[in-house]
Parts: structure tokens; C-alpha cells; sequence
């Protein structure tokens, strides 16, 4: 991923399999447009730097990572990670709409939503904060001081404005077209709830920022009411079918399907990882539980891919097909999925120093037990949920010893450990 970043910061769209660091030609140049049909950036593709290399660190600890050195994608030049951060988040800063967002550009992760070059992405927005967020733990680390003054700055503009331009009463809007009209309005005929920015609002944290109510919780429950089926959490609703703007390519599906308000599953990791956080552990079961294909096994004839792979889509209620999957083995389902369920439902979340184990887990639950490889030693996890309790550590006790809360230092993890938490 980083040596598929471009030196102006981006990322590049389509990453040939004979992929060559440093000498790749990018959206600037005309032979790489007519050989991949991308003509432009995508706003979304360099901020997923951001979640995949705090994994990384995360787990192994090396915040020396920080300082290899790769190549970019189009010029024979390294430089360290911690600069290809930087330059990610130049990239977004460099390509800001007509209200200071991140710019729509080509596409924002949904290539069937093109708010236009200058059109501004409430996802993107929040991917961006996200991105701050991290990169401002970084540069605390490496105490690049004047450089976190200008990240705490942007921040601060950048809350400020998805305070003021985004929020909708009881839901985050999709964001704005390049002529300023609004997407995802509450009240709209077609297209006023969209999941992502909901689930990314709380990921990123702006949900919880000091406002006057917990807008995870708000906007998180309009998506339950709104976009919630048997089979999963749709990407949107009402469907397109009267009222699409020129951008709006997901009219070309039939309602329930694809884009149109089907399914996606590579965004149903988020929402249940948003659940999670938000201390829901029934929700983010219940989620998780819908879309997950083993628990299809009874319904294969519904379903049609196979039961242990999942599907890019899957068609929604509007569809006479409800519950039927598509393009398996095409999608990032796997990952996002994966997260939700052991950082989000189980609550294995690693830091660069240590772990923290904060279950957000079904009520019904009494106990369950866990083993995590954890470098290079092994933790034992017990969980006793006695109380039917969904969120929330009582007491964290690491081979006899209690600690003062559930965040493990690494320092007190020895080849084998046994952990006990009580919620």
C-alpha cells in the first residue's frame, strides 16, 4: 500500500499486478489513464494507510516502523512511513470543496457516488479525522512538536466545520455535489440515510465529540430503524429511482441491489465495529449474525454463494431476490468483519505499549474464554459476564495480580499468562 502511493500524496487507483515502485505512471499521466479508464484520484484511497499501518504497530509494537523507508509509486524516491502519513493527509488538505471538506474527486470508496470533482464527502471527512487522530499519537511519539500545533489546529477547523455542515438532526448527511446540493437529507424521497457516514462517525470519533446529546447513539439507532434488514444493513434507502442527480450512477441497479440500496458487505464491518464501541453488544451481534454467511447454512437456496465465503452484496428488501449474494471472493468483507469481532465484539484492542480487552458482547452471554497470540506470548482470556452485562470491565485480574483497569502494560505479560475479566 505505501509503495502505491503516489509522491503528491494520493493514492493510485488501480494497482497493476506487475506493479513497479517508483516507475509507475499515475491519474497525471495520460498513458495511465488510457490504460486503466481511471481518469482522476479517488479521495478515499490514501487515507486507508491510516487504519492498516495503526494495525500494524499496534500488534507488533514497532514504532520503529515509523521510520522504514519505501519507495513511492511514480518517482525513485523513499522516504519513511511517518512521511507518507504526512503526505496523505497533504493530499486531502490539497484538495478541499467549496466548504473546506475533503473533495469528492473521481470516487470516495462508492464508485457509484460521484458528488463531482469538487464535491465535498461527509465519509471522506471522517476517514480524514480519523486519519488526524493517528497521525497526531504519531508525531506525539516522535515529538515532532510544531507539526502537532498544525495537526491540533486542522482538527479543530475540520470538527468544526462537520459540526456546522453535516449534522442533520438525527443523522450524519452523505455530503454535497460540486453545485452545493446536499446528499442524504433527512426528509429526502430517495437517498436520506446512508450508512457509512454513521458508522464512521462514531470510528473516527466525531460522534462523540462535546456535543449536546451522543450523536453515535442517535445516529446509529436511525440506522437500525431506517436501514436495518434480516440480511443485513443496507448502504442506503430510500432507493434511487425518480430523483437521482447526474452522480448518482446507482440508479442504473434495480432497487435492493448493488449500490441501490442493497447490502454491501464490506461496509457491514464498520457498523458492527461502530455497535461495538458504542457499547451495544447486542446490536452488534445481531448485525453481525445477519449478514455472516454460516448463519445461512439453513437457507443456502436463499443465498446461492457459498456458505463459507462472503459475498460483495447482497440484494435487500426492495428486491424480489431478498437475501441472495453476490461476487464472491471480490471484497474487502473479510477484513472489515474480522476487526468488528475481535476488536469491536471481543474488545482485543492492542496498543504500541500494550492491550486493552473491553468486551461489547450479547447480554445472554455468561462467559466465554479466548487465546491471543500477543508477541510472541500467549493470553489466556476468561470473561465472566454474571451480571448479563453488554459493555463495561469490573476488574482485571493478569496472573493473580488486579489491575487498575483493563488496559494490560506490556511489561506485565510473561510467556503465558492467565487473564481474568469480570464485566
Amino acid at each position: 500500500m505505501l509503495s502505491a502511493q503516489v509522491s503528491n500524496g494520493a493514492g493510485i487507483p488501480l494497482v497493476k499486478y506487475d506493479h513497479k515502485p517508483g516507475m509507475e505512471d499515475t491519474p497525471d499521466d495520460e498513458s495511465y489513464v488510457t490504460e486503466t479508464g481511471h481518469p482522476s484520484y479517488r479521495a478515499d484511497d490514501a487515507l486507508w494507510l491510516f487504519p492498516t499501518i495503526k494495525k500494524y504497530i499496534d500488534e507488533t509494537g514497532e514504532i520503529s516502523f515509523l521510520d522504514y523507508e519505501v519507495l513511492f509509486a511514480d518517482v525513485n524516491e523513499k522516504a519513511t512511513v511517518y512521511e507518507h502519513l504526512k503526505r496523505a493527509v497533504q493530499f486531502s488538505l490539497d484538495n478541499l470543496g467549496g466548504h473546506g471538506m475533503p473533495a469528492g474527486l473521481h470516487a470516495d470508496w462508492n464508485d457509484c457516488l460521484r458528488l463531482g470533482k469538487m464535491g465535498e464527502s461527509t465519509f471522506v471527512l471522517f476517514q480524514f479525522i480519523y486519519a488526524l487522530r493517528i497521525l497526531k499519537e504519531y508525531a506525539e511519539i516522535k515529538k515532532d512538536s510544531e507539526y502537532i500545533i498544525r495537526l491540533e489546529k486542522i482538527l479543530t477547523d475540520i470538527s468544526e466545520k462537520a459540526d456546522k455542515l453535516c449534522w442533520d438532526g438525527d443523522r450524519w448527511i452523505r455530503g454535497f455535489t460540486e453545485s452545493g446540493m446536499v446528499i442524504g437529507k433527512r426528509g429526502d424521497t430517495e437517498a436520506s440515510m446512508w450508512l457509512n457516514p454513521q458508522s464512521w462517525g462514531v470510528i473516527s470519533g466525531i460522534s462523540f465529540d462535546a456535543q449536546a446529546e451522543n450523536r453515535g447513539v442517535t445516529s446509529m439507532d436511525s440506522v437500525y430503524r431506517e436501514l436495518n434488514t434480516p440480511y443485513g444493513t443496507m448502504l442506503m434507502y430510500p432507493p434511487y429511482k425518480d430523483h437521482a442527480f447526474d452522480g448518482a450512477l446507482a440508479v442504473c441497479f434495480n432497487k435492493g441491489v448493488k449500490e441501490n440500496s442493497g447490502i454491501f458487505c464490506h461496509s457491514q464491518g464498520w457498523a458492527i465495529l461502530a455497535e461495538a464501541l458504542l457499547g451495544r453488544g447486542d446490536r452488534a451481534y445481531e448485525y453481525l449474525r445477519e449478514m455472516c454467511p454460516a448463519y445461512m447454512n439453513e437457507d443456502a437456496d436463499r443465498r446461492v454463494i457459498e456458505p463459507y465465503a462472503h459475498g460483495q452484496t447482497i440484494e435487500a428488501k426492495d428486491s424480489p431476490f431478498a437475501g441472495r449474494a453476490h461476487v464472491h471472493w471480490l471484497t474487502g468483507a473479510a477484513t472489515t468483519v474480522m476487526v468488528a469481532i475481535v476488536e469491536g465484539i471481543l474488545g482485543i484492542r492492542p496498543s504500541p505499549t500494550g492491550i486493552k480487552i473491553d468486551p461489547s458482547i450479547p447480554g445472554q452471554w455468561a462467559e466465554f474464554t479466548m487465546v491471543k497470540k500477543f508477541r510472541g506470548k500467549t493470553l489466556n482470556i476468561s470473561v465472566s459476564n454474571l451480571n448479563g452485562n453488554q459493555n463495561g470491565v469490573k476488574s482485571t485480574i493478569v496472573n493473580g495480580k488486579k489491575l487498575e483497569s483493563n488496559f494490560i502494560p506490556e511489561e506485565l505479560l510473561e510467556d503465558e499468562n492467565e487473564i481474568l475479566i469480570e464485566m
